[in-house]
């Protein structure tokens, strides 16, 4: 898995107080969960704060929190991830093959990137 997409993946397994590090350190606010080379969800800032509000331990496990109901794409797709997330409220989509491995990511970062403001009114 090339480094970009590692420093946006955490294991099923991996710890609350590990998912926060993955979260400081790849700045996008949430992680890709996977177990057995499968996304199986999404773990959110908004997820560790409510694990935290409900009296989860830092070091406890992940799996009770992670989003499994999660948006994805099956190909990488500006348009459709922006769409998503505008929907959603969310900040990160995964895009998976088949046997939902993960293949790519669009981030919000990404798609901030290719947006064109030149033409939008001021205020608007």
């Amino acid at each position: 898995m090339e480094d970009r997409l590692a420093a946006l993946v955490i294991p099923l397994s991996a710890r609350i107080i590990d998912a926060a590090q993955a979260i400081r350190e790849n700045k996008n606010r949430c992680v890709v969960a996977v177990a057995d080379g499968k996304v199986v969800g999404v773990l959110s800032e908004g997820d560790i704060m409510k694990a935290l509000l409900h009296g989860s331990d830092v070091h406890g496990p992940i799996a009770d929190w992670v989003s499994h109901g999660f948006k994805f794409l099956r190909e990488h797709d500006r348009r459709a991830a922006f769409d998503l997330m505008r929907k959603h409220g969310i900040t990160l989509v995964p895009v998976v093959d088949e046997e939902f491995r993960l293949t790519d990511v669009v981030t919000l970062f990404e798609v901030l990137a290719h947006c064109d403001l030149r033409d939008e009114a001021p205020g608007a």
